[in-house]
């Protein structure tokens, strides 16, 4: 015995509501997941040296120094962050300052410190290359 379908000429109907349903909670997940936070920059002036290559300045640059591990040196002495541009300001006002990853510092690393000087109104960065 052969069962055949009462169907068989007819086209498949696809219903619109399952779609919408889809749509809907799509457009309801991206929402929920975008980020509607004003990102805002800092203006700095940073441009890209090797070593080697000097700058004419009437004022000494300051070197901060990134190692790989996240310590920082200013002009060889050991420093913490938060304290890094109060006293480039006070002891460097002015000053070109060279930001120089050594030791295979982490971009974040040079990032933040970047960061953190940019708040602090420090915007004459050269980055050097080790």
């Amino acid at each position: 015995m052969q069962l055949r379908s009462r169907y068989r000429n007819a086209s498949p109907v696809i219903g619109l509501t399952p779609l919408i349903d889809v749509v809907f909670i799509l457009l309801v997940f991206f929402m929920l997941a975008s980020s509607f936070l004003d990102w805002r920059g800092y203006e700095m002036s940073v441009t890209v040296q090797d070593k080697t290559s000097s700058r004419t300045s009437d004022t000494r640059p300051a070197t901060v120094r990134i190692n790989g591990n996240g310590a920082i040196t200013l002009n060889g002495e050991g420093i913490p962050l938060d304290k890094l541009a109060a006293r480039l300001i006070r002891d460097h006002a002015g000053a070109p300052v060279h930001l120089q990853p050594v030791n295979g510092a982490k971009l974040q690393s040079l990032v933040h410190v970047m960061d953190v000087l940019g708040r602090d109104g420090i915007k004459n960065v050269d980055l050097i290359e080790e």
